[in-house]
Parts: structure tokens; sequence; C-alpha cells
């Protein structure tokens, strides 16, 4: 069978073409260390790849949370520790009007100080992180209590306290009920028994004094046990942080074996195209070189 010039030329033009081919894609995962560039490389693996990708994607979602919950109870654990600080100098202020001994002027000071605390605890309550309130349970834009003309004001939050979501069923509380600190089962709040406690240090009312002092050791509690579940979710979000770092590890490796070329394996086969490609070129010029005569034999 005779092979006429345009049939080898077409052929030799078609081993160019795939040989070029072949060679472009060998380069360019060495250059760029990936197997899969698009979803025609690998179709099964192009799709192991974007559901991998969209995993690690809500793994660093929950990351972000974490690390935003953990800056948040910060400030709450800060708060949390200056309002214990208060309580205990409002007792020590408190015990210091007791007695049958103690002069006007201590009552009148210690007085001072009591009143000095309840206005420093309304800063406290108030504490906000990224204008959002820590101790208004989910009422995030209302201020947990106000203060008009020295009387502060009964609670203004709600009793539910929110939780974010860290993925697989982990949450952390971010916002907290600020009645379950100042007032708990008690009839009155911290506010109410400081202003009381005031009272009774001018006139120094030593039974008043006991009442106030009882229900101070009450909110000492009650803010203890608060910083305490603090100390608990701190430590919960760092497990989560710890399994989150692991699981988008795994991922990447998985992601690694899917997309990653093997780099040896790919210097072979780029130095095998552009051998074929040159051997492809060469047969191309030798088509070239073919007279007439070799034709009419």
């Amino acid at each position: 069978m005779r092979v006429t010039f345009s049939q080898s030329f077409r052929n030799a033009s078609s081993d160019i073409n795939l040989a070029a081919e072949r060679l472009a894609v060998a380069q360019a995962q060495v250059s760029s260390g990936r197997r899969i560039s698009k979803a025609s490389d690998d179709p099964a693996g192009a799709n192991s790849a974007i559901a991998g990708h969209a995993t690690i994607g809500a793994l660093d979602a929950y990351t972000k949370t974490a690390d935003s919950t953990t800056s948040r109870l910060s400030i709450a654990d800060s708060m949390l520790s200056d309002i214990i600080n208060k309580i205990t100098a409002a007792q020590t202020a408190a015990i210091s009007a007791r007695g049958s001994v103690t002069t006007q002027s201590q009552r009148d000071a210690a007085a001072a100080t009591l009143q000095a605390v309840s206005d420093s605890l309304l800063g406290d309550l108030n504490a906000q992180s990224h204008g959002s309130y820590l101790f208004s349970g989910s009422k995030a834009t209302t201020s947990p209590y106000t203060s008009t003309a020295g009387t502060v004001s009964a609670y203004q939050g709600n009793t539910t306290g929110v939780s974010v979501d860290l993925g697989q069923g982990r949450t952390a509380q971010m916002s907290f009920d600020g009645s379950a600190i100042t007032q708990g089962t008690d009839t009155v709040d911290v506010f109410s028994v400081l202003a009381s406690l005031v009272t009774a240090a001018k006139t120094g009312n030593n039974t008043a004094i006991g009442l106030g002092l009882d229900a101070l050791d009450r909110a000492f509690n009650r803010a203890t046990l608060a910083q305490t579940q603090v100390g608990t979710s701190f430590a919960a979000l760092d497990d989560v942080r710890a399994t989150l770092s692991t699981e988008r590890l795994d991922v990447s490796n998985q992601l690694s074996t899917t997309e990653d070329a093997n780099i040896a394996s790919a210097i072979t086969t780029m130095t095998q195209a552009d051998t074929a490609y040159r051997a492809a070129l060469a047969a191309f010029a030798r088509i070239g070189n073919v007279s007439l005569m070799d034709y009419l034999k």
C-alpha cells in the first residue's frame, strides 16, 4: 500500500501535537508540583480534592470561631476576677464598719468604699466584646444594668446563655446570664445588697451589716462558680483546637496524596516526553527530505 506525502504529513503533525501535549502536562506537573490542575486530569481525584478543600474550609471556620470565643472568654474571665476582688473588698469594708467601738469617720469611710465597689461592679457587668455584652444572656445589644441618679436598674438581659457551634456536636458558651452572678436565688441582687450596706455602715446597724455580709458571701460563691465555668470552657476550647488541627492535618495529607505529583516520577515522565517530542520533530523534518523519486519507487 502506497503512503502519500499528505498522509505522512498528517501523521507526523499528529505525532508532534500529541508529544507536545504530553510534554506540556509533564512540565506543568514538575513546575507546579501538582498532579491535578484541572478536572479532566483525574475526574475522580478532582471530586475528592473538591470535597477535601471544602472540609478544610469548614475546619478553618470552626478554628476561627474557637479563637474568637477564646478572646471573648478572656474578657469575661478578667471581669469575673475583678468582680470577685471587688466583692472581697466590699466584705472587708463592711466588716470594718461593724462593732461598737467603730467611729463615725470609720463608718463613713467604709460606706464610701462600698459605694465605690457598687459603681465599679456596674462597669464590670456591662463589659463588652466587639460591641456585644458578655453578661446579658442572649440580649447581646442590651446593657445588663443601667444607673440613674446612683440607683442601679434591675437586670435588663435574659437568662439564656449563647453557645457557638464548633462542629461535630461541639459547642462553647460565649455569653452569660448576669443575674445568675448578681442575684441567683436571692431575693435581691448584689447592687441592692451594697446599697443597704452603705446605709447600714453609716448608721452602724450591725444586724443589717451581718445580713449584708452573708449576701456578699453568696455573691462571691456565684462569681467564683461562673469563673470556674469559664475555665472549663477554656479547657474545652483548647481540646477543640487540638482536634481541629489534627483533623485539618489528616485532610491536608489526603489532599496531598490526591493532588500532589511525585516529583521524581514527574521528572522522569517529562524527560521521556521531551525525548518523544524531539523524535517527532526529527521525523517530521525527514518528511521534507523525501524526493519525488522516493514516491515513484
